[in-house]
């Protein structure tokens, strides 16, 4: 069984540690687990009918892996927050509440994690009166440019404000929208209060800024050798991006951290795994499955990748083998947890999308890097244009037919929200906002 270090000690103690454990369990790496916390599913009901929706218990509860709910709360939308928390417990499961401000996440500013933290010293005892509630301070507080220092301390002043009113384990979002580990990693050993847990986010977007790479497990070990309890907080597998989120996930349960699929319902997008989404019927009385049901549940149940047969499989396949789904080989194809399929994949991200499109990335886009803009199935010659958002022209070129690819120096962009498109005589084709900060 892995073992779970507590390292209070300097660093450097704390390192030798682990590595001595370590090599006992195995001769591997010794893991913190969070241990109490189950595993489940995020739902995020606050901008959906003013918080008043049906939670769908009833499907739910048919699916026996989802033991625990992470519920983001808007900072609105308490009095809504008690009946969710209320209904959760009648329905036995065990809940993490996660303050959640949408416009700032990834802020570095401190008043924001402040303003968190004041709060839950307000609303805590509301919240928990149906059943017992796991802090998660604040969802995706801190940027990828945040220092181990300044993220510490803005969290070491947040969470005496906390304990005021709550004595139990709190749950601390890994900066850079729960990406950038090795910043956590290294605040870890600042913190005076050392009862937290740290909530990762994996998404096959998930980006190793510091090193210009996708994340991967070897990034896993700046907080394995802390010896600091660990949960994966939000994961699924975006259309976009190069991350092997799979496998990562795979690592992540093997070594006994609790899983949270991204997201039950109230996603802004499309990554819900029952639908009608609220957005359309906040108070339908039945739901049913999408397909992200089968790919958060499996990985919740611990069903590794490349091990399960997809129905799109020819029958004479084995498990493992390289099989053919009837059509190219893409990213999406490389991170499908069923199908290993025909082809060869190249380091440039490629999709298999049916309509032309633009993807960026990494987003957000830190200052001097970078910028990679994908251009998906538009062969024609046309006008690209980045805009900011005041609607001014910053980046313009003309692009030749059959242009797959566009690499920009973030460095001509000032901090902010900006938008691309692409403009020819039959269409007009636009990205969702990136940032740069």
């Amino acid at each position: 069984m892995p073992v779970s270090v507590k390292c209070y000690q300097n660093y450097h103690n704390c390192i030798k540690q682990v590595l001595v454990c370590a090599f006992l369990v195995f001769g591997g790496f010794a893991y913190g687990q969070a241990d109490g916390i189950k595993s489940g599913v995020n739902i995020q009901a606050s901008y959906y009918n003013n918080g008043h929706v049906n939670l769908g218990w009833d499907l739910m509860q048919s699916y026996p892996e989802i033991e625990a709910l992470r519920i983001e709360i808007e900072p609105y939308r308490v009095q809504q927050a008690v009946r969710w928390i209320s209904e959760a417990h009648e329905k036995g499961y065990q809940v993490i509440a996660t303050y959640h401000d949408s416009a700032n996440l990834g802020s570095d500013e401190k008043t924001e994690l402040e303003n968190a933290a004041n709060w839950w010293k307000q609303n805590y005892g509301l919240l928990s009166e149906s059943g017992p509630i796991i802090i998660n301070i604040m969802n995706e507080w801190g940027s990828h440019e945040i220092s181990p220092k300044d993220y510490a301390d803005a969290y070491n002043d947040a969470i005496t404000t906390i304990r005021s009113v709550y004595d139990g384990t709190l749950i601390v979002d890994v900066p850079g929208w729960g990406q950038a580990v090795k910043i956590a990693a290294d605040a870890y050993p600042l913190f005076v209060d050392q009862d937290i847990i740290f909530s990762l986010h994996i998404y096959t977007s998930a980006f190793n800024i510091e090193a210009q790479r996708w994340l991967t497990i070897d990034d896993l070990s700046y907080l394995d050798a802390t010896g600091a309890d660990c949960i994966v907080g939000e994961f699924c597998d975006t259309p976009t991006g190069g991350a092997d989120w799979c496998t990562i996930i795979d690592h992540c349960f093997a070594n006994g951290w609790p899983l949270f699929g991204w997201a039950w319902n109230g996603d802004g997008r499309s990554m819900n795994m029952i639908e009608p989404h609220w957005r359309d019927e906040p108070l339908a009385e039945t739901f049913r499955p999408t397909e992200f049901m089968d790919k958060v549940i499996d990985k919740l149940a611990g069903v590794k990748c490349f091990t399960k047969p997809d129905e799109r499989c020819e029958t004479n396949n084995l498990i493992g083998q390289r099989c053919d789904d009837d059509n190219e080989y893409t990213v999406n194809d490389r991170y499908n947890e069923y199908c290993n399929c025909i082809g060869t994949f190249t380091e440039e991200l490629q999709s298999n999308l049916s309509t032309p499109e633009i993807i960026v990335y990494p987003n957000p886009v830190s200052s001097n890097d970078e910028l990679t803009i994908e251009l998906f199935k538009i062969n024609a010659k046309g006008q690209f244009n980045i805009y900011n958002s005041l609607g001014q022209t910053i980046i313009s070129q003309t692009l030749r037919p059959n242009q797959d690819k566009i690499l920009v120096n973030s460095s001509q962009l000032s901090n902010g929200l900006y938008w691309a498109s692409f403009q020819s005589d039959k269409e007009v084709i636009a990205t969702e906002a990136f940032i740069v900060n």
